[in-house]
């Protein structure tokens, strides 16, 4: 099993720590790095310096959406990340979600599968060195050539996605799933979208890389990675839209999904969180004393599971994310 991590961005402090975390990670033997962007720090300043502080891990967005920005603009900036990290660059793209999207960049959410192809075929045209004449139902582009080349012949582009109909699309149209919250009980339903949206485009679905997100807390206790991990869930299921709330019910779990949306409207974030049941948060999480965290990640292997991004709960202190990252390294 391959391990890369998310680098922590919800404080200050751990962009601070960027990169001696991304230091430790590549001695450890971590795979790539991804850099996630919200509506706080922005992804490639980051990764940007990451480059100039590693030598082998890859360098990824852990994802930019495909609003924000323009596909030539995405393209130019992921060229830029390859060629001066040596051809280390991954793309991970998405659509974020309405909220986000409307209201902190004034931009309509408005036809997301088909934004998300064009932008993907858009970029790999860009990057290809070819002229970039282009016409779709979002994107029109014509007459560019972009000065910039990669040092990878094809960047591999990675689509986190949720729901069934585009992780379809990312079976027909990516190189990488970077799907989040994954249920070990629910990995084959999880995938058949993926696989029939592969067979569908005459590809094999064997050859597109899983990076299963996954909550990842590594505590000598236990109870303290657990306790940050259901905090990290309700938060996310509770207060980040339908998204994560609708997958907890594809997955079986919707009375629990039903009580944390409940606690969480109602201004009782605590409550959310103490919901959550320790068979489902299993299922979902890897967390407890380096003991349970090492069988956890075993158990995910065993069930197919060949590439795992660890994603560090929001409000993890920079001392524990050091712990989680050496203890199952």
């Amino acid at each position: 099993m391959r391990l890369s991590y998310v680098s922590p961005f919800s404080r200050s402090v751990h962009r601070r720590n960027a990169v001696h975390y991304a230091e430790l990670a590549e001695a450890a033997g971590y795979d790539s790095v991804w850099v996630p962007e919200a509506f706080g720090s922005d992804a490639f300043t980051l990764l940007g310096l990451l480059a100039g502080k590693t030598n082998r891990m890859k360098l990824a967005t852990g994802i930019v959406n495909v609003y924000s920005r323009s596909p030539a603009l995405l393209a130019q900036s992921f060229a830029t990340l390859d060629e001066i990290s040596g051809g280390r660059a991954i793309i991970g793209l998405g659509t974020s979600g309405p909220i986000v999207v409307k209201n902190w960049h004034s931009q309509a959410f408005d036809k997301p599968m088909t934004r998300t192809r064009e932008a993907v075929e858009i970029i790999q045209l860009a990057l290809s060195g070819e002229r970039v004449d282009y016409e779709g139902a979002c994107f029109r582009l014509e007459g560019f050539r972009m000065l910039i080349r990669p040092i990878q012949d094809r960047i591999p582009i990675y689509l986190a996605t949720l729901k069934t109909r585009a992780v379809r699309q990312t079976g027909e149209i990516a190189d990488g799933w970077l799907p989040t919250h994954v249920s070990v009980r629910n990995i084959e339903a999880s995938r058949a979208p993926l696989v029939a949206g592969a067979n569908a485009a005459g590809r094999d679905p064997l050859e597109i890389d899983m990076a299963a997100l996954t909550l990842v807390a590594c505590s000598d206790d236990g109870e303290t990675a657990r306790a940050l991990c259901r905090e990290h869930l309700a938060y996310y299921i509770g207060g980040m839209g339908t998204f994560y709330h609708e997958l907890m019910h594809g997955y079986g779990y919707g009375d629990v999904a039903d009580s944390i949306q409940s606690a969480w409207r109602n201004g009782n974030r605590a409550g959310a969180a103490d919901v959550i049941p320790r068979d489902v948060l299993d299922d979902l999480v890897v967390a407890g004393n380096r003991a349970e965290c090492l069988a956890a990640i075993e158990a995910r292997r065993e069930a197919g599971i060949s590439h795992l991004v660890v994603f560090p709960p929001h409000n993890v202190s920079p001392e524990l994310f050091v712990k989680t990252i050496e203890a199952i390294a």
